[in-house]
C-alpha cells in the first residue's frame, strides 16, 4: 500500500531493514508465551486477508509504491514511503492506520472494498503478537480469492489439449479439471480434480500406461502431475511453479520431466522421485512451449520473449538463443532424426533452424523461414512419417508444408472456431484439432500433395518453336490504305516486320496475326533511327482482353528497407525479412519480377539479383522500374494453369503478356517479349509509346517473328603478361536469345601443353558469366619479342611467337547442338620475373603439393574451411585483398567465400596466409567447378584451380 510518510534521511535502507529485525525479534518471546488458541498464524489467518484485498495492486511484478506484499521480506521492508508495519504495536504501524481510514491515503483506494471488522481485529492482533512470518516456505496457494461465477449450462468447454498415445492405442482430450481417455473414440475414463485447473498440456509414456498434464491457476500455482491411464489414479505430483504450466513433457527416457509456464523459469525435476534437479532461468516472458531432442541432451524452449532456446539437460547451460522471431514463440519441436529445430511464431511464419550446439554453445543456423497465413501461428504437429507438417493457425486456417523444402502444400477446411491443439492419426492420413468450443475436429489430409518449385514457370502448353522464312517486311501505311482508314486493328501474316510510327498523342496501333496453341512467338518493338519513341507492346485475345502469361503466388511478405532502388541496380537489394528468402527464388515489387542470385555478405549489404552485376534482369516478361523506400514487395512462385492459390493472406499478381524495356537488357529502351500461344486464336499486338506521347519522330519497327532460343557468345582477353606460378584470369559470356536459358560450354584450341587451364569453361543455366584462369607453371621461359619461342625445361621448343587461343562455345537447344565462335583469350606472353605476391589454395588441415588441383567437398547447406597461402617478395609486405562478395572465383551458383566482413577476403599487412570459408547454399546444384583466387597485385594474380565439389 501506498505510504505518506518517507523514511527519515539518517536511515539507509540497510539500517531500517535491521531496524524491523530487531522489533520483530522483541515481540518474539511474547508470541511464544502466548496461548497457542489465541496465537495468529500468517499463511491460515494474514495472508488471505492480503491476497483478497492488497496483493493485486502490491506484487514483485507491479509493486505500487515500491511496496511488495506477496512476499513476507518485502512486506517487512515497506515501500518509498517508509515502513508499513511495526511488529509488536499495532497503533503506529503505518498499514493498518491506512486500512482503519485513520491516515492518508485510505486503502484500499477508489471506493474498493476494504478489510472487514473481523478482519481488521486479525490484523491487529497479529500485529501486537509481533507480526510472525511463515514457519518455513509458503506453501503454493492452490486457490485464487476471486468471486465464484458460475458459467452457463449449455456452455460447452473448451477443448485445452489434445495428445495421442505413441502406439496409438489411445487418446487423450482435456477440458478445466477433467482429462478424458478414450480407446477406439470410446470413452474408457476421465480423470477429475479440482487441482488440475487449465489443462495446457498433455503427454502419454511410451507405453500409455501414463499420462503427464501439466495444468495450473493463473495468478495460483503451476502443477505437473502424472495419472494412471486404466483408473486415473494419481501416480506423482510435482509442484513448485508460481504459476500455471503451459508445457510439461517427458524426457525420451522418461527419467526426466521438464515444466514451464507463465512464470518464465523451466523446471527438471527427477520422475521417479519428484525432486527437482535443476531449473533453467533466462527467459523474459511466458514460456509456451518445451522440447526435449530425440537423444535427451537437448531441451527447446518457445517463449513469449520472441525468442526460442536451447538447453544442455545434463548441465543446465543455455546453449543459444534463437531470436530470429518478431513475435511470441508458440511452439516448439525436433524433427525426429535430431538435426532440426522447428518453432512457430506469432509473427505468421514457421523457422527452421539447423542443431549444432549439443554439448557446448553453439550458432544453430537457420535454414528455413516459411510466412504461412496473415494471422499468428498457434501450434503445429509433425506426420509420423515426418513428410508432412501441419500448422494451426489462429483464424482458424490450416496448414500443410512439406518437410523436403518446408513449403506450404495444401490448405485444409478452415475451422469455424479457434484450434487449441491437434494430433496425427496413426496412418498419418488425418489430424484431429482440438476447439475452443469444445469439439474435436477431424481433417483428412489429400491424397495427392505437390511440392511446388517457386523458381519455376508452370507452362501453359507443350512449346513449338517454328521454321519459317525471314520476316517480310511491310509498313503501317500500305497496311492501312489497303484495309481503310477507319479500321482500327490491321491483319498482318505470319512472319511480318512492320514500320509505323506514333503520330499522335495517346495513339496505339494494332496489329493481328493468327497462331495454334503452344506456337512460341518473339515480339521485337525498336525505335528507328533517331526516334523519340519508348515503345511498349502488349498481347491481346479476340474478346480484345490482355492474354494472361502466368500468376504469380506470394508466399512471403517484404518491403525495401534503407533506401530505394532504380530501375536498373542489380546489387545491394535490403529488404525486411530477407533471412526467409532463398536464393534463385522470384521477387515481385511494383509490377517487375526479379530473381535472387546472392545473400547479403555482411551488415553493410544486402542481396544480389540476376544477373548478379550490371543492369539487372526482370522475367515473365516485366520490366525493370524505381522503387521507393518501404514499397512493399513479396517473394512469389508461379501457379499452374489450373492450380488454385493458398489460402495464406497473400496476394496473387496476374500478369499479361506485356514488355517496356528488353528484360535482358541488352535492347536498351526497345521491347523484347516472348509469347506462348495458350490455344488456336487470332492475337493482337499493340504498340505504343510509354509516356503516351506522340509525334512525326516516333518511328517503329515491329516485328513479328518465330522464336528462335539462342545465344551470342564473347570472351574477356588477358592483356597482362604471364608471371611464374601464377595466373591470369578471364571471363566468358553468354547474350541469351528468345527465352533461352540452358547452360552454354566454352572450349578452348591452341593452348600450349605447358600452361595449366579450367576449360571446359560452363555458364550455369540462366547466368551470364564464368571465370576463366591461365595459369603459368615456375621455371617456364619467357619470350620477349613475338618472334621468340618459349622453351621447355628439356630445350624443346613450346611454342613460337605470341600464341592466341580460340574459344567455341556450345549448348543444346531443342535437342540439337548449338555451336558459336566466341573470340580469343587475347596473346599469350610470358614474363619471367618472380610475382610479388604468388597466391595459393590449401586444405586447412592437412599439406598438398604446390602447385596441385586438389578437391574440397562441401555439402548443400553447410560451410567449409581453406587456407589461401602468400609467398612474397622479401620487399612486398602490403595487405593483399582477394575481392569481396565475388572473391571466390567460378564457384556454382550458390557457393561463395563466407564470413568476409566489411572487408572482404583480405590477408593483412606482413601476413602470410588465413584460414576462409566457403558456403554452399541449400540452392547449389551437386556436382564438380573448379575454383579459384585472383589477389589484387599486378593487375590480378591467380592461384592455381582446385575443385569445388558440391555434395
Amino acid at each position: 500500500m501506498p505510504q505518506d510518510r518517507p523514511v527519515p534521511r539518517s536511515f539507509s535502507p540497510r539500517s531500517v531493514w535491521l531496524f524491523v529485525l530487531s522489533f520483530a525479534c522483541l515481540a518474539l518471546p511474547s508470541v511464544r508465551n502466548g496461548h497457542a488458541d489465541d496465537q495468529i498464524d500468517y499463511v491460515n489467518d494474514v495472508l488471505p486477508i492480503f491476497e483478497t484485498h492488497c496483493i493485486g495492486c502490491h506484487n514483485a511484478d507491479g509493486p505500487e509504491g515500491g511496496f511488495a506484499m506477496d512476499s513476507f521480506e518485502t512486506l517487512l521492508r515497506g515501500g518509498e514511503s517508509g515502513i508499513a508495519i511495526t511488529p509488536g504495536t499495532s497503533s503506529s504501524s503505518r498499514l493498518l492506520l491506512l486500512v482503519t481510514g485513520n491516515m492518508n491515503p485510505i486503502m484500499p483506494p477508489d471506493g474498493e472494498d476494504g478489510p472487514s471488522e473481523k478482519e481488521v481485529e486479525t490484523l491487529t492482533r497479529w500485529i501486537d503478537q509481533g507480526a510472525p512470518g511463515p514457519q518455513g516456505d509458503l506453501p503454493i496457494k492452490r486457490k485464487l480469492r476471486t468471486p465464484d461465477i458460475k458459467a452457463s449450462e449449455n456452455v460447452a468447454k473448451p477443448i485445452t489439449a489434445i495428445a495421442v498415445a505413441p502406439d496409438q492405442s489411445r487418446t487423450a482430450f482435456a477440458t478445466f479439471q477433467s482429462v478424458e481417455i478414450r480407446t477406439d473414440d470410446v470413452t474408457t475414463f476421465t480423470i477429475e480434480d479440482d487441482d488440475l485447473g487449465k489443462v495446457n498440456s498433455l503427454a502419454f509414456s511410451k507405453d500409455a500406461t501414463r499420462i503427464l498434464v501439466g495444468s495450473g491457476l493463473t495468478g495460483a500455482y503451476g502443477r505437473a502431475a502424472i495419472y494412471r491411464t486404466n483408473d486415473g489414479t494419481l501416480e506423482q505430483e510435482f509442484v513448485g511453479h508460481r504459476d500455471t504450466l503451459y508445457a510439461a513433457v517427458f524426457s525420451p527416457d522418461e527419467s526426466l520431466i521438464a515444466t514451464a509456464g507463465y512464470d518464465q523459469a523451466i523446471v527438471l525435476w527427477d520422475a521417479r522421485n519428484g525432486e527437482v534437479k535443476r531449473e533453467l532461468n533466462g527467459h523474459n516472458g511466458a514460456i509456451f512451449d518445451l522440447a526435449f531432442s530425440p537423444d535427451g541432451k537437448v531441451l527447446a524452449s518457445a517463449c513469449a520473449d520472441e525468442t526460442a532456446k536451447l538447453w544442455n539437460v545434463a548441465t543446465g547451460k543455455r546453449l543459444d538463443t534463437l531470436g530470429q522471431p518478431e513475435g511470441e514463440v508458440t511452439a516448439i519441436d525436433f524433427s525426429r532424426d535430431g538435426r532440426f529445430v522447428i518453432a512457430t511464431s506469432a509473427d505468421n511464419r514457421l523457422r527452421v533452424w539447423q542443431l549444432r550446439s549439443i554439448e557446448q554453445p553453439q550458432i544453430n543456423p537457420l535454414i528455413a523461414t516459411r510466412f504461412i497465413d496473415e494471422t499468428p501461428l498457434t501450434n503445429f504437429a509433425l506426420s509420423p512419417d515426418e513428410q508432412l507438417l501441419v500448422v494451426l493457425v489462429q483464424s482458424g486456417n490450416i496448414k500443410v508444408l512439406s518437410t523436403k523444402n518446408w513449403q506450404t502444400v495444401a490448405s485444409l477446411e478452415s475451422l469455424s472456431a479457434m484450434g487449441t491443439d491437434l494430433a496425427f492419426a496413426a496412418d498419418g492420413d488425418s489430424i484431429s484439432v482440438a476447439t475452443i468450443d469444445g469439439n474435436i475436429v477431424r481433417r483428412n489430409l489429400p491424397t495427392r500433395l505437390t511440392t511446388h518449385d517457386s523458381t519455376h514457370s508452370v507452362g501453359m502448353a507443350e512449346k513449338i518453336y517454328l521454321d519459317l522464312p525471314a520476316p517480310t517486311s511491310v509498313s503501317e501505311r500500305k497496311l492501312r490504305d489497303l484495309a481503310g482508314e477507319n479500321v482500327r486493328i490491321l491483319d498482318v501474316g505470319r512472319s511480318v516486320s512492320v514500320e509505323g510510327e506514333i503520330s499522335d498523342t495517346g495513339q496505339a496501333d494494332f496489329y493481328r496475326w493468327p497462331c495454334h496453341r503452344g506456337e512460341v512467338w518473339a515480339i521485337d518493338a525498336d525505335a528507328v533511327s533517331d526516334s523519340r519513341l519508348d515503345p511498349i507492346v502488349t498481347i491481346f485475345d479476340e474478346d480484345d482482353r490482355p492474354v494472361q502469361r502466368v500468376r504469380l503466388q506470394a508466399i512471403r511478405d517484404s518491403y525495401f528497407t534503407f533506401r530505394g532502388k532504380d530501375s536498373e541496380q542489380s546489387n545491394d537489394f535490403r529488404v525486411f525479412n530477407w533471412q526467409e528468402m532463398d536464393l534463385g527464388q522470384y521477387f515481385y515489387a511494383a509490377g517487375e519480377v526479379t530473381r535472387l542470385m546472392m545473400h547479403p555478405r555482411g551488415p553493410d549489404s544486402g542481396f544480389n539479383v540476376y544477373p548478379g552485376q550490371g543492369q539487372r534482369w526482370t522475367y515473365f516478361g516485366t520490366s525493370g522500374t524505381t522503387h521507393a523506400l518501404g514499397e512493399p514487395a513479396y517473394i512469389v512462385r508461379p501457379l499452374g494453369t489450373d492450380e488454385p492459390p493458398l489460402a495464406n493472406g497473400l496476394p496473387v499478381f496476374e500478369l499479361t503478356y506485356e514488355n517496356d524495356d528488353d528484360p535482358m537488357r541488352s535492347a536498351g529502351k526497345n521491347s523484347r517479349l516472348v509469347f506462348v500461344a495458350p490455344r488456336d486464336a487470332t492475337y493482337t499486338v499493340r504498340i505504343t509509346d510509354t509516356r503516351r506521347e506522340g509525334g512525326e519522330n516516333y518511328a517503329y519497327r515491329l516485328t513479328l517473328r518465330a522464336a528462335s532460343p539462342g545465344f551470342r557468345a564473347s570472351t574477356g582477353t588477358i592483356k597482362k603478361p604471364l608471371r611464374p606460378a601464377t595466373g591470369r584470369e578471364f571471363s566468358v559470356n553468354v547474350d541469351r536469345l528468345d527465352g533461352f536459358q540452358g547452360p552454354v560450354t566454352f572450349e578452348i584450341e591452341g593452348l600450349p601443353d605447358q600452361l595449366v587451364s579450367n576449360f571446359p569453361l560452363t555458364v550455369e543455366a540462366g547466368l551470364k558469366s564464368a571465370n576463366g584462369v591461365i595459369w603459368a607453371p615456375p621455371g617456364l621461359p619467357h619470350n620477349e619479342s613475338d618472334q621468340e619461342s618459349v622453351q621447355d625445361s628439356d630445350g624443346e621448343v613450346a611454342w613460337s611467337g605470341l600464341v592466341e587461343p580460340k574459344i567455341t562455345a556450345w549448348a543444346m537447344i531443342n535437342g540439337k547442338r548449338v555451336e558459336r565462335p566466341a573470340g580469343t583469350i587475347g596473346k599469350l606472353s610470358v614474363e619471367a620475373s618472380t610475382p610479388q605476391v604468388i597466391p595459393s589454395i590449401h586444405p586447412i588441415d592437412g599439406e598438398i603439393a604446390k602447385y596441385e588441383d586438389w578437391v574440397l567437398p562441401v555439402k548443400r547447406g553447410e560451410t567449409v574451411s581453406a587456407r589461401v597461402q602468400l609467398d612474397r617478395k622479401a620487399s612486398f609486405v602490403n595487405e593483399v585483398s582477394f575481392g569481396k562478395e565475388f572473391s571466390g572465383r567460378n564457384a556454382t551458383q550458390g557457393v561463395y567465400v563466407d564470413n568476409i566482413g566489411l572487408n572482404g577476403l583480405l590477408i593483412v599487412r606482413g601476413a602470410s596466409q588465413r584460414e576462409f570459408f566457403i558456403t554452399a547454399d541449400p540452392t547449389a546444384k551437386p556436382g564438380r567447378r573448379s575454383f579459384f583466387l585472383t589477389a589484387n597485385v599486378d593487375g590480378g594474380l591467380c592461384s592455381h584451380p582446385i575443385t569445388v565439389e558440391v555434395k
